[in-house]
């Protein structure tokens, strides 16, 4: 008999989409909401190479069927989430704690729980109702001996004859669903385009379109394929144990449940032989397992197959490059959902403004309102903002952990590099605005720039001419790439105060340094251990910098020029009296109000 060629790699219909398997890569296509196609890919270790039982006949199929049932249910849970069907489905408190006992993602837990159920229907199905019955049919209305052959063996085929009575009644219902009839056409496109490959035709639509949507190795043909032999193996088995004058129906029933993996490993060896081949014998064996799949599989349109052609050509180009990188679904999770993971990273005493700001940066929302008009963020925002609660969640600043702070209307990257822009320091900014009015011609200088903050948001809002320095390196660097990000031209100079600065200002403005050195070790975590030491700290009392400033900033500034100075808490007269007593002092919006910034001319 002449062999016909089969692929290795074969596949399941998923909602909307098409899963295959190779020998080391399932890739699952789907076609989401808006129409696009998306694929999840993954590598694995083939299952000949993890252990020589894979290897071994009947065995071998035994495993495969298990691998099939856990994989195919994990696959078809995945693909439902591309359109959020599962999103709005918070875990049961159950899986929730068998997922933390057992050390295992909820996803595992769910795939787990569905095939349990799933097996538990079969058997009731497949197994109880068809042996109860005939066991009813024979011990009630058929009079014969009871250990003759004759009387086995036809108790076997009815129960039998039931089985796949059931079966056909089963997936002749199912057809009738509407979400079933997309899912037997996406069958049909996965079939045709495996059948395509196998004919050695160039893998697109129009060559698939011809190809048939029945196919040898086809689960269907496996699940009838696994009747057949169930009728002649228990057949035996009751034979047997009649010899044996066993006759209990709870312990012939125990023996039927234990036989139905060596029952699969057997009908998987049978399939895989007979999909080999292809002559009349053969072909009338297959007959009733093909006609099955007349009702499991139905004719797809272009776009299904286009569907099952971006699955099987991913596997095969992953499995000839292994440079190609694993790829994940983008999927639906509703803001509920996202809210209560952020929350059970952070804390139960984490703060809803904190969880909001965490998803506000992940999903790209300026605002609570944009927010939560989405409803849902996709699975790669909540990827990020997961991250972002992670690191939160270690004590970093929230601003560092999101990477960014919003200051004056403008989003500033931030990073360890240089002190956060606070909320607190935009009165000075605002004060610089106004000083500068509507003048472009004004020229400002501001020292201890930082993240660069304040001069950026100057200049984008004034337009002019804006000097910013500060002593450290690594502060000048990212404020540069804030400037730049933000189309800002401002001039940075590395300057110790005004150690390299040049010309006279109209205006220039700090918010130098002004933590007492001893208080440093006092300030909170996520200050002290992350933001730079060199930013806080003030010297003894926290006024050095403004001596300093106070002693030289009138070799800098125009005869009828402005400066303008952020102080800390309880500091606004102290730092007047360096500068004579003369200022205007601007309380920050604090409850109770904080003098923060002097204004002295």
């Amino acid at each position: 008999m002449a062999k016909k060629f089969c692929s290795n790699i074969g596949g399941q219909a998923v909602l909307e989409g098409v899963m295959m398997r190779g020998k080391s890569v399932m890739a699952t296509a789907v076609r989401d909401a808006k129409g696009e196609i998306q694929v999840e890919s993954v590598r694995y270790t083939p299952y000949k190479e993890r252990s020589a039982w894979y290897r071994v006949p009947i065995i071998r199929g035994i495993l495969a069927f298990a691998v099939s049932l856990v994989t195919g249910m994990k696959t078809l849970l995945r693909a439902s989430e591309v359109y959020g069907d599962l999103a709005d489905e918070q875990p049961s408190k159950f899986e929730k704690w068998l997922a933390k006992t057992l050390k295992v993602d909820i996803m595992s837990v769910v795939s787990a729980v569905g095939v349990l159920l799933g097996v538990g229907l079969a058997l009731f199905l497949f197994v109880f109702v068809p042996n109860t019955v005939a066991e009813l049919i024979f011990t009630k209305a058929v009079k014969l001996d009871q250990a003759s052959v004759g009387y086995i063996a036809a108790r076997a085929a009815v129960s039998g004859a039931l089985r796949i009575l059931i079966f056909v009644a089963y997936i002749g219902l199912t057809s009738l669903l509407k979400d079933i009839k997309r899912l037997y056409r996406y069958h049909g496109a996965e079939h045709k385009v495996v059948s395509c490959y196998e004919h050695n035709l160039p893998l697109n639509v129009e060559n698939a379109r011809k190809m048939t949507t029945i196919h040898d190795r086809c689960g269907t043909t496996l699940v009838f394929v696994v009747m057949v032999v169930a009728i002649i193996f228990f057949a035996v088995v009751e034979i047997l144990l009649a010899a044996g004058n066993i006759t209990s129906f709870g312990v012939r029933l125990a023996i039927r449940i234990l036989g139905i993996p060596l029952v699969a490993g057997l009908s998987y060896e049978i399939q895989q032989l007979l999909a080999r081949y292809d002559n009349r014998v053969v072909k009338a064996l297959k007959a009733p397992g093909l006609l099955l799949q007349k009702i499991t599989t139905a004719e797809p349109d272009d776009s299904m197959i286009e569907v099952a052609l971006t699955a099987f050509t991913t596997v095969i180009d992953m499995e000839k490059d292994k440079s190609i990188p694993e790829s994940r679904f983008v999927t639906a999770v509703t803001l509920e959902k996202c809210e209560a993971e952020i929350k059970e990273i952070l804390g139960k005493d984490a703060s809803r403004t904190e969880i909001e700001l965490i998803l506000m940066a992940a999903c790209g929302a300026k605002t609570k309102s944009a927010l939560y008009e989405k409803k849902r963020l996709s699975s790669e925002d909540l990827l990020k903002a997961k991250e972002y609660a992670k690191k939160r969640a270690q004590g970093m600043p929230l601003q560092y952990a999101i990477g960014f702070a919003c200051f004056y209307g403008y989003d500033f990257k931030t990073d360890g590099r240089a002190l956060i822009p606070r909320f607190d320091t935009e009165l000075m900014a605002e004060r610089v605005i106004k000083e500068v009015g509507g003048d472009t011609s004004k020229s400002v200088l501001e020292l201890c720039a930082g993240s660069g903050a304040v001069a950026i948001a100057v200049q984008k809002e004034t337009g002019a001419k804006v000097t910013a320095s500060d002593i450290s390196d690594e502060a000048l660097s990212l404020a540069k790439e804030n400037a730049e990000a933000l189309g800002a031209a401002v001039e940075f100079v590395k300057s110790d105060l005004f150690e390299n600065i040049e010309g006279k200002f109209d205006i220039i403005a700090a918010n130098p340094p002004y933590i007492p050195s001893a208080e440093i070790e006092k300030l909170s975590p996520e200050v002290k251990d992350y933001e730079p030491g060199l930013a806080l700290d003030g010297g003894e009392d926290g006024l050095s910098f403004y001596r300093r400033i106070a002693a030289e900033y009138k070799a800098y500034l125009k005869e009828d020029g402005v400066l303008i100075l952020e102080v800390g808490a309880g500091q606004a007269k102290d730092v007047a009296a360096l500068f004579g007593g003369e200022a205007e002092i601007i309380t920050d919006y604090n409850n109770p109000p904080v003098e923060r910034v002097l204004v002295i001319r």
